[in-house]
Parts: structure tokens; sequence; C-alpha cells
């Protein structure tokens, strides 16, 4: 019997193929069921009942074939480890969708949509405002976000993708993250406008060891002035510890004791009006370089890198 004749075998198909059941929606909720812990703060989150984010985890399960999270009613939400798995590979689908969308409403190359920006808390009154202003006049298709706190507060939020870049010290920062230098600030001496030394062109800190110091005790702010007094033989006086610079600057003007600042302000009183001095440091100390920072792994988006531009271009002068 004659072998019958077909026609050429297609060769097997390596591409990936998604299951038309599967959309960005049900992701969307995944997520954010998978951050906020429950489905009832999920929904909250994204003004939806929580049996529709419930439904849209279990339609996940079922498209995938997997367990992703295990529910209790008391202790909430705890993703397995394909759910663990599937939140990483969510989170950037997610975003190359939006950047997708973004991108077909970019006309000539101009950026336009959200950036999201972290800043340590201390550089922002004298980072976040020029850059800003620039912005709206340079790219005013960009809609800017501004977050405060400390490095590892920022950190983290950058490593989930919910920050695009942060500003911060290079000191504290991870070493797997992609920097760019923008400034280098020198600490100085706070003083009241009535102190001893504030007729001073510069201060020895070893002239203030026996004197209260008024510790800014913010990571990495805090450690790297201890370390800077240490260094010097000074065995710091710690009267009060704060991780607000303006009680600093607040209590070293009602003369309670003086205080020590990496960041740079025009403005010479505290918030009672009172009048304040900063003097450089001699010896001059180290120099602690400010640069702005995203994961080494993520292409930065047009957007972003107009941000990280303009950044480098108007805070590359003194602060």
């Amino acid at each position: 019997m004659e072998p019958q004749e077909t026609g050429p075998t297609e060769p097997p198909s390596t591409d990936v193929v998604l299951d038309a059941r599967l959309t960005l929606r049900q992701l969307d909720l995944f997520v954010a069921a998978a951050e906020h812990g429950s489905f009832a703060a999920a929904a909250q989150h994204a003004y939806v009942t929580p049996n529709a984010v419930a439904s849209a985890v279990s339609d996940l399960e079922s498209v995938l074939g997997a367990t992703l999270a295990v529910r209790r009613r008391a202790r909430g939400l705890t993703l397995t480890p394909s759910g663990v798995r599937l939140l990483d590979g969510a989170r950037d689908l997610l975003r190359r969708a939006s950047e997708l969308r973004l991108s077909i409403g970019e006309h000539g190359g101009v950026p336009v949509g959200p950036v999201a920006v972290g800043c340590y808390s201390t550089l922002a009154p004298t980072v976040v405002p020029e850059l800003w202003a620039r912005l709206a006049e340079r790219h005013p298709g960009v809609e800017l976000s501004v977050t405060e706190g400390t490095t590892d507060e920022l950190v983290a939020r950058l490593a989930v993708g919910e920050l695009d870049v942060v500003i911060a010290y290079e000191v504290a920062l991870p070493t797997e993250l992609e920097v760019r230098p923008l400034y280098k600030a020198r600490p100085r001496v706070v003083l009241s406008a009535e102190h001893r030394l504030a007729d001073r062109d510069a201060v020895d800190v070893r002239d203030l060891a026996d004197e209260p110091l008024i510790l800014l005790d913010l990571p990495p702010s805090g450690a790297n002035t201890l370390e800077l007094l240490r260094r010097r033989g000074v065995r710091p006086q710690v009267a009060h510890r704060t991780t607000n610079i303006e009680l600093v600057r607040s209590l070293v003007g009602r003369g309670l004791g003086y205080g020590v600042q990496f960041q740079r302000t025009a403005v010479q009183t505290s918030a009672e009006g009172r009048r304040l001095v900063t003097l450089p440091i001699t010896p001059e100390p180290r120099a602690e370089p400010v640069v702005v920072a995203w994961p080494h792994r993520l292409a930065l988006t047009s957007r972003a890198q107009a941000v990280v531009e303009l950044a480098r271009e108007v805070l590359a002068a003194p602060h």
C-alpha cells in the first residue's frame, strides 16, 4: 500500500502561548491582594468588592493550575511558592503593559506619564522644590510624585517597584543599584548665633567635646555623625535624639546643644525664628556623595530617564 502524501510538517512552535482567560485585571488584583495581605484590604485599594478580588485569584489559579495563596480567616493571605514567583512576574508584566500604553501617547519622543521619586528626608527640602519646578518647565507631561523616608525605607519601596528612582547618600545604598552622582555634601556644625564659637570661620569639633549634642538620629545621618566625632577623638555627649532636622535646629537655637547636618540651607533661623549659624568643620571632613539610584536590572523608562538627567543638571550646584 502506497503511503499517502502529506503537506510539509510545521516545526513545533517555541512561542509562549498566553491563555486568553488570563487578564491584566486578574494580575492587578492578585498583586493588590499579595501586597495588602487580604482580599478586603485589596478590594478597598482597588475600589472593588472582596468577592471580586477572591474571584480574580481563583480564576488565576484555575488558568495556571497552581495554588497561589493560602487563605486564613484570622491571619489573612499567605502566598505559596508559586504565588511568590507569580508576584514578581505579574509586577513586571503590569509595568510593561503600562509602559506600552504610555508610549503610544508619547509624540516625537516627548516623555509623558508618572514618575515616582524617593528622596532621603533631610535632602528633600533643598532638592525636591528646584527639581519639581524645573521639571514642570522642561517636561510638563511628566507627573512627578515624591516619597520621603530613610534610605532603608526608600530602597525597600524601590525593590518592589513602588519607586522609579531614589535620591540619597551613596554610602548607605546597596551595591547592586545603578547610581549616578548629583553632588557632594560635607557635614557642618549648627550653633546658636549666641554660642561662644559662632563668630569663627570654621569649628574644630574637639572644641565641642564637653557640650551636649542634639543628634539627628535618622539613618545614615546619625551613624555618620557619631563616626565623624569619634574619628576626631570626641566622645559625643548626646543630650537628645530626633529624626526631625527642624527639631535639631530649634533645640540648638535655644542653646541646648550643638548639631551636625550634612545638607546646607539658606535659612539661618530655627522654626521659632531664633538665629543660627552653620559653620564648616576643620580639618575638613570627607564629603558624602549624593546620588540618584535605581535597580541595576531594570531599564529606566524615558520619563524616568528625563528626571535623572534633569536632576544631574540642576542639582550639580553646591548644596
